[in-house]
């Protein structure tokens, strides 16, 4: 049997990318560790631990 030690990350996806930064960096705190992305999309990292981490994809229509 397998033994987990974390999560390593969790993707979810976000319509509004400036207000999930502004939730998760500004008022939860967490550190915001890296970003990509083009016209299209974002995609941003937030470290939740050492070895884990948050990730949002922004996709127009995604859903709140």
């Amino acid at each position: 049997m397998a033994n987990y030690t974390g999560i390593n990350h969790l993707a979810l996806v976000t319509s509004d990318m400036d207000a999930t930064i502004r939730f998760w960096r500004d008022l939860i705190g967490l550190r915001l560790v890296g970003g990509t992305g083009r016209k299209s999309y974002r995609l941003y990292f937030f470290e939740l631990s050492a070895s884990d981490m948050i990730a949002f994809f922004e996709w127009p229509g995604g859903g709140p």
